[in-house]
């Protein structure tokens, strides 16, 4: 059985979560805080963070979009790619989109929990601006589709329902984050299209059984 280790809170574990569910994959969790003294984390990946996924035989796979990946080559049914070359193309964009929008929140993240003598205000801006950017540009390009390429969900939907529901978790469970999200990332009120598919989307059974978690980080400490 394939294991998954992972975090709680995790945005790029919950997409290996997703896609191993939407294939009915069996697999077990092991959860890991990496910043603590016990983590396995450096044992099995060189660049030292997660998710990280172990095959059967001892193979490991790490950096979530690449097991993404994986999952789908290993596992190639149901397919969560396009077979089309032209579709692989139009879902690689949600996703390069995706991934920049999660980069520049977990950066914006870790800037907005220190000290506010130490943070950089021009970098913060910076990353919302890229946050604002990418949301609206997924925005435009989804509108009223039910998935982001064709008829059925595929990688670039777990990668773009992964990012907004992470917004929504940061909302609902990390203060002070989400009184500085929600001033400066009104998504929801700003975006309507897209909310309208994040609520279609974490219907799915895949998403609701893959749902963050909050664990005991202490930010500021992390990045002091």
């Amino acid at each position: 059985m394939l294991k998954l280790i992972n975090a709680g809170p995790s945005p790029f574990g919950r997409k290996v979560m997703v896609a191993l569910h939407e294939k009915s994959i069996p697999f077990k969790v092991e959860w890991d805080i990496p910043w603590h003294k016990d983590t396995v984390v450096t044992v099995h990946n060189p660049l030292q963070q997660l998710p990280i996924l172990i095959a059967d035989d001892g193979e490991t796979v790490f950096e979530s979009s690449y097991i993404l990946e994986w999952i789908d080559t290993r596992f190639p049914e149901p397919p969560l790619t396009p077979s089309d070359p032209e579709a692989r193309l139009e879902m690689g964009r949600f996703r390069v989109l995706s991934v920049g929008i999660m980069d520049a929140l977990v950066r914006t993240n870790f800037e907005v929990s220190r000290p506010l003598e130490h943070q950089s205000q021009e970098w913060v801006q910076r990353h919302i601006r890229k946050i604002n950017g990418g949301l609206a540009e997924l925005d435009r390009e989804i509108q009223d589709r039910n998935f982001v390429v064709g008829n059925e969900l595929t990688l670039g939907d777990i990668e773009v329902g992964c990012v907004l529901g992470q917004l929504d978790f940061i909302a609902e469970n990390i203060p002070p984050l989400k009184e500085f999200f929600a001033e400066h990332v009104p998504w929801r009120s700003d975006c309507k299209y897209l909310s309208r598919y994040a609520d279609r989307l974490c219907q799915r059974p895949s998403f609701v059984a893959s749902a963050p978690f909050m664990v005991d980080i202490d930010f500021a400490s992390v990045i002091a």
